[in-house]
């Protein structure tokens, strides 16, 4: 194609006596320069495509690597991927979507022709120029512009100008853009066993760095009471190491390293026991290749009992006001009730009284307006109870050990004390219109509520127990010493000549708490005899007393006898 460059020009002139004059675009170089254009931007789009890939598999690979190599965290994770998406997003925004909506216009594009081929000698950019309105300004010559662009379509008739556009970046960056993906595929097939867990990881997954051997702790971040001693343990999953090592590292202070031991029974099982805990620290586990996260052992101190405070509250029965008692004075009686207030060296959430004998654990009411005071209170039982410990819990979830055990000695209220004064002797004769005089002495702490003459006849009922109750009238006294007239004439029918009767008394106290106590008198017997043999059984006790009188008499006389003696042989006579 070589157009004449009468052909190439429009002809159509402004009257430069009208304002400035221009000649027509040619349509040759405006399809060549349009080419041209499309040209650049899809090689500079493609060469953008292919320093991504190849940027983002090499930062990809990268990152599996260091993870690998020193098993970040998941932070650290995530700030490698938002730096790998920042990265290809700034090469996709400059390299590829830039190009497109920012393409080089006519002048742009001739003057990188121009660069490409210096044979044009600036006759491309003015062809440009000259074809816009007003490029000529008023009484130049148009012929001169009209040659210049007549000589610019010649030059670029055989030519292509997409040839200014050097590829060479593309190709190198292509080449690398199919070789690396697939290398990578075929990396990530032959070690899918390490690359796809690594992948998982690279996108915030949780899965363990994949080693030979795999470090799994049952127990990762712990938190034990200042002072204990702590246990570090660690499975090994995977090829089976020999031993292993655990490094503890302490804010301010060198790292120490502690060797692991192997469980005999278990081969799999390795630990190792740190004493006497007084500071908080962190620990990783070391197996063969396998390294677990850096987990944390918490020491913090134990809540503890700052002052106890304890009241007892007497049963109402026993009538005594409420009393503040000392902890190594705690003799309580039975049914009262102890009151406690604790003062905790922490804050708790928590706490529990531990009853010791009964093990049973009773809730304290920890305060809202002061969290380290609790208060509770519990019933003293009647046995079992030797002393009572408090359970708390922090507000960091520590609780607390070897609580203090304070001793209790419960005091069971005593039972009424009865006693039959009278008759004296064990065994008593009557007679069918007997009246059976009882003296009786009954005594209580607090109080008694019934006195009741228990007895059985064996000729009535079969020998079946029966009772009387004695009249207090309406009085609770402690004490009481009374005689009771027993007629008994009143049975009906009369009691047979033979019979035996057993009696005793029952006292009953006034508690209602833990009780009634019952106290009850050693048991006497009556025997039913005829009217003769009453009567030779009292001549027989006078008899009894009268000799007596006499012996009585005689070992008076005896001893005024001595004494006389005595007396004249001090006397010298």
């Amino acid at each position: 194609m070589a157009p004449s460059s009468a052909s190439t020009i429009s002809g159509a002139f402004t009257d430069s006596s009208n304002g400035p004059t221009s000649v027509a675009p040619s349509p040759l170089l405006m399809a060549q320069l349009a080419r041209l254009r499309r040209h650049h931007t899809a090689v500079a789009t493609l060469t953008g495509l292919a320093l991504a890939a190849v940027v983002g598999i090499e930062l990809l690979a990268l990152a599996l690597f260091l993870d690998w190599w020193l098993e970040l965290p998941w932070l650290a994770r995530l700030v490698s991927l938002g730096a790998q998406v920042g990265i290809l997003g700034f090469i996709l925004v400059r390299y590829v979507a830039r190009p497109i909506w920012q393409q080089p216009s006519d002048d742009e594009l001739a003057l990188l022709v121009e660069r490409h081929r210096p044979e044009f000698r600036s006759r491309l950019i003015s062809a440009v120029q000259f074809a816009r309105p007003g490029a000529i300004p008023p009484g130049a010559s148009t012929t001169l512009a009209a040659a210049v662009v007549a000589e610019a379509e010649r030059l670029a008739t055989p030519l292509d100008f997409r040839h200014a556009i050097s590829t060479q970046r593309l190709r190198q960056l292509g080449v690398l853009a199919i070789l690396i993906p697939l290398l990578a595929l075929g990396a990530l097939w032959s070690g899918r066993e390490v690359a796809v867990p690594l992948l998982q990881r690279a996108l915030l997954s949780t899965v363990p760095v994949p080693r030979k051997t795999r470090v799994i702790v049952p127990e990762g971040n712990r938190t034990i009471g200042r002072g204990d001693a702590v246990r570090l343990e660690a499975f090994a999953e995977g090829v089976l190491p020999t031993g292993g090592r655990v490094e503890v590292r302490q804010p301010g202070r060198r790292p120490q390293v502690f060797p692991l031991e192997r469980n005999r029974e278990n081969p799999r099982h390795f630990g190792r026991t740190i004493e006497n805990v007084q500071d908080s620290f962190r620990y990783q586990i070391f197996l063969h290749d396998g390294v677990s996260p850096v987990f944390e052992v918490r020491a913090l101190p134990r809540p503890t009992v700052a002052s106890l405070e304890c009241a007892q509250e007497f049963p109402a029965y026993t009538g005594l006001k409420a009393m503040r008692r000392n902890l190594g004075d705690l003799n309580l009686l039975a049914g009262s009730v102890l009151k406690l207030r604790v003062t905790a060296t922490k804050d708790l959430q928590a706490a529990a009284l531990r009853l010791v004998g009964p093990n049973r654990e009773l809730p304290l009411q920890v305060s809202d307006a002061n969290r380290r005071e609790v208060t509770g209170q519990f019933t003293v039982p009647t046995n079992g109870l030797t002393g009572f410990s408090v359970r708390m819990l922090d507000t960091e979830d520590m609780e607390s050990r070897d609580a203090a055990v304070y001793r209790v000695e419960v005091l069971p209220d005593k039972p009424p004390v009865v006693r039959l004064t009278h008759p004296e002797r064990k065994e008593e004769l009557v007679t069918r219109y007997a009246t059976l005089l009882l003296g009786l002495t009954a005594q209580d702490d607090f109080g008694l509520a019934r006195l009741q003459l228990h007895y059985k006849i064996s000729t009535v009922d079969g020998g079946a127990e029966k009772i009387i109750e004695l009249d207090l009238e309406d009085q609770r006294p402690r004490q009481i010493s009374r005689r009771f007239p027993w007629n008994l004439g009143e049975f009906r029918p009369l009691l047979a000549e033979g019979s035996v009767i057993e009696f005793w008394l029952e006292a009953h106290d006034i508690n209602d708490t833990t009780g009634p106590g019952v106290g009850r008198s050693e048991r006497q017997l009556a025997r039913v005899v005829s009217q003769a043999e009453k009567t030779a059984d009292l001549l027989n006790r006078a008899s009894d007393a009268l000799s007596g009188i006499g012996d009585v008499a005689l070992d008076q006389e005896r001893l005024n006898r001595s004494l006389g003696a005595i007396i004249r042989e001090k006397a010298g006579m």
